[in-house]
């Protein structure tokens, strides 16, 4: 339906080219060079071990984290075409997304979450490593946000069996709280329906 606007990306391209090539051929003072290796290497290993990158998005009444590591990105919905002679529940079928054909699932069945019926601001979040991409709608997406990995909290078993199954722990937002899935034992999972 947008198409029409791709033809003319040859120059927009060009022109970005030739900006970032300005930008990075610009001389850089030893001192800024000094002062940017000692802030990329500071205590690097100890950020990455105490801190979380999370995606914070929502299906339904409840509230999902993903680990950026896992979520790939974030994509506008589109149109879920069904697989023929499959019969798990989770996969709804397969998407095309940025030109590639990945199987969409439905993480409100897989964790027993009731979905929105006409969500206002639906998205695709794009789940895991190349090889075994995924795509999950969800009913909205919040952003990125960064976590203490000491704050995650232990889940309450008063969690639904599935998502417990599939959590991590919960993420205090405020007033509420977001389940931060389990990257792994999710993929697994979501691999499972292909079988």
């Amino acid at each position: 339906m947008n198409d029409h606007h791709h033809s003319d990306d040859g120059g927009d391209a060009t022109s970005s080219r030739l900006a970032m090539d300005r930008l990075l051929d610009r001389p850089i003072s030893s001192e800024a060079l000094d002062e940017n290796t000692r802030l990329v290497g500071q205590r690097h290993e100890e950020v990455e071990v105490d801190e979380l990158t999370v995606l914070i998005t929502r299906i339904g009444d409840e509230w999902l984290g993903f680990d950026a590591c896992f979520a790939d990105r974030v994509h506008q919905p589109a149109i879920i075409r069904r697989v023929p002679h499959r019969n798990s529940e989770h996969l709804a079928g397969v998407a095309a997304v940025d030109g590639e054909i990945v199987p969409a699932a439905r993480l409100d069945l897989l964790l027993d979450l009731v979905r929105d019926v006409a969500p206002a601001e639906p998205r695709f979040v794009v789940v895991g490593p190349p090889d075994r991409r995924w795509v999950i709608p969800v009913d909205e997406v919040e952003g990125m946000i960064r976590v203490p990995r000491a704050s995650i909290i232990d889940p309450p078993t008063t969690v639904s069996a599935s998502l417990h199954r599939h959590t991590v722990g919960l993420i205090a937002q405020g007033d509420r709280l977001a389940a931060l899935l389990d990257s792994d034992r999710l993929l697994d999972l979501l691999d499972g329906g292909l079988r």
